[in-house]
């Protein structure tokens, strides 16, 4: 027999059909709502983000398009020195009024050769943690790429090389 407090708790859950993840719950304060779409889908603006199968990898996943979810990740997972100026218009879109009031992830594309991933550094994704408005800035430091490599590859003396976002200061903005 469930309880009271489970039953609260499962009526307050909403249940999308995900092309990609099958059927997700989630809570209605968990959805992401975009000022303006992301880039290349201007019309999609609510989106979850549910937790991968294993590892440091989430999914955003748009509740206005089944098919539509993208993988993404803490950047500083991979490159502990990233560190993004978020322009000040981005800023005050986002309703941004407490310096470390805001969660910051960037899109993963994954080729057919998982090892050659990479992060998309020049435009990550900025939540407002207290009214869950988002918005996918461009970043306009030259040193964050588009399509950031994950795992180094290999230098020509066969060592590796390091993995790090090139001209990274240190630093967690906004965490």
């Amino acid at each position: 027999m469930q309880g009271k407090n489970d039953k609260e708790a499962e009526e307050k859950l909403e249940r999308f059909h995900s092309q990609k993840l099958g059927w997700i719950e989630f809570r209605p304060e968990q959805v992401i709502e975009f000022v303006e779409g992301l880039l290349g889908f201007p019309e999609l603006r609510r989106y979850v983000l549910v937790d991968h199968r294993k590892g440091v990898f989430m999914w955003l996943q748009s509740l206005e398009d089944p098919s539509l979810a993208f993988l993404v990740v803490d950047p500083w997972v991979f490159f502990p020195d990233y560190s993004p100026e978020i322009p000040d218009e981005d800023v005050e879109a986002l309703e941004l009024r407490e310096p470390y009031n805001f969660s910051l992830f960037c899109l993963v594309t994954v080729p057919s050769d998982p090892k050659r991933m990479t992060v998309n550094l020049r435009g990550p994704v900025v939540v407002n943690l207290n009214n869950r408005k988002a918005k996918q800035v461009v970043v306009t430091q030259p040193e964050y790429p588009i399509r950031q490599p994950v795992f180094p590859e290999k230098d020509q003396e066969g060592g590796e090389a390091a993995n790090t976002a090139p001209g990274g200061t240190g630093g967690r903005q906004g965490q």
